[in-house]
């Protein structure tokens, strides 16, 4: 209880130390800026109350005053530059909608002084329904929140839908979208996206199942990619604490009950209590039998849950075909025949012959169901073989960049970033000794999270 009481003191004297910081900061028009001591900046101004908004929306206590001075001057802001400059020429519809959607998250007007009045709110909806086609999935999220509160539910709809039907859902993956042309800019970031799709998607339609692949995609994403920002991963937060405490699993007990090789075991989290990183049951190779072949998992509770089996093997045998889910690796390997001037691509049969001095190219085909960062592809190289190419080096093509390690065991391919899709990458070998060799397969692993991995079928190679 002691431990508790300090944890709670703790946590008390790191946000109120961070709120000092960032009051501190605000200028005397009311404005922050991007860094202390700057100049006023609109959007970082806009950025804090927006925040402030979700603190308040989870019951944190937050100063009013300041959130009433930065409304000032956003509100100056808004009749200086907004109306004069962007909506007179017919544009700057993403700040006037971010805008008006932070102002419609406060209870109530005495949050924002009632500067904005209903005649200015109503002109800024109008003027962003004007440009709800030419919208981000992002700020139509945006959009269709504030016409649902400003009493337009079917013109929300109508906004809402149009990002719903481009959804992707699929068991594995859960819902998603193809990520957004520019994304560096904030109104097309990915994983804000997905998230705020989740928190609209809770207020318009709570009882789409949708949501739940939302959160299922999120977390898969997380699982296989890093993060780029502190805002993305606090939106997924956000976010994924509005879902749960819809759904009645926000701070509750979850239990997850694996059963492998006859044996149940139980795992247990408590809500506030961190249980680390390895849940895991592990069957040694003399446990091993028919009874292993199926590995069940079973949770108990409202939450989303995430449960994987990996076999860990070696074999004399070579895999007569290839296994994978998210990803897949096929390998095939074709003779390089000169004709005249020309090299034709002959596949290469199971048992055929080669000799010695013969190239062999192999094409490795890879498919990815989700994208996915910090990827290694692995081509064990027979042992009477010998690579045409010697230099590692990084490479571009299509659309995928990769470094290439030539080294005496095989070929390895580093991919930092893996996006959703097929990509066949190629190299060479040189046949450099008669005898008959066995190919390991081609393994394609998540370095970071290895539960995800797809390996091709192995192969013989006879060189006489």
């Amino acid at each position: 209880m002691k431990k508790s009481k300090f944890n709670k003191k703790q946590d008390h004297t790191q946000r109120d130390g961070s709120l000092a910081k960032l009051l501190k900061a605000q200028t005397s028009l009311g404005a922050f800026p991007w860094w202390p001591g700057g100049p006023p900046s609109p959007y970082m101004t806009l950025y804090i109350v927006h925040g402030f908004s979700k603190a308040l929306e989870f019951g944190a206590a937050v100063p009013k005053a300041p959130v009433v001075r930065a409304f000032a001057y956003l509100h100056r802001h808004y009749l200086d530059e907004i109306v004069s400059m962007l909506m007179a020429h017919d544009t700057g519809w993403e700040f006037v909608t971010f805008l008006n959607y932070t102002l419609s998250n406060f209870p109530d007007a005495s949050w924002t002084g009632g500067v904005f009045t209903d005649a200015e709110r109503k002109r800024m909806l109008d003027f962003s329904f004007k440009h709800w086609k030419e919208h981000s999935p992002y700020l139509k999220g945006y959009l269709a929140l504030t016409l649902k509160r400003a009493a337009r539910p079917k013109d929300a709809t109508l906004v809402w839908d149009s990002v719903m039907d481009s959804a992707k859902t699929t068991e594995d993956e859960g819902t998603s979208w193809a990520p957004e042309d520019r994304g560096w800019l904030w109104y097309n970031d990915t994983i804000e996206t997905h998230a705020f799709a989740l928190r609209t998607l809770l207020e318009l339609k709570p009882a789409d199942g949708r949501s739940e692949g939302l959160v299922q995609w999120l977390f898969l994403n997380k699982k296989l990619n890093h993060w780029k920002s502190t805002r993305a991963t606090a939106e997924v937060i956000y976010s994924v604490a509005s879902f749960l405490k819809k759904t009645g699993g926000l701070g509750v007990r979850e239990t997850i009950t694996a059963e492998a090789c006859g044996a149940k075991t139980t795992f247990t989290f408590e809500p506030d209590k961190y249980t680390g990183k390895k849940n895991q049951v592990v069957i040694a190779g003399d446990k091993l039998g028919p009874a292993c072949a199926t590995v069940k998992a079973a949770k108990g509770g409202k939450g989303l849950a995430f449960a994987s089996a990996t076999w860990h093997f070696s074999t004399e045998k070579m895999p007569e075909k290839g296994e994978g889910d998210l990803f897949a690796v096929e390998r095939t390997y074709f003779k390089r025949e000169k004709k005249g001037e020309e090299v034709v691509l002959k596949p290469l049969a199971e048992g055929a012959a080669l000799a010695v001095g013969d190239e062999i190219e192999v094409h490795l085909s890879i498919r990815a169901r989700h994208q996915a960062e910090y990827v290694h592809l692995r081509d064990p190289r027979p042992s009477g073989c010998e690579p045409v190419a010697f230099n590692s080096g990084y490479k571009w093509d299509l659309g995928l960049g990769r470094y290439e390690e030539i080294r005496d065991s095989g070929t390895n391919f580093f991919m930092e970033w893996l996006p959703e899709g097929e990509y066949t990458l190629k190299h060479r070998v040189r046949c450099a000794m008669a005898g008959t060799f066995k190919a390991a397969p081609a393994t394609l692993q998540s370095m970071y999270a290895p539960e995800f991995a797809a390996y091709s079928s192995g192969a013989l190679i006879t060189i006489k």
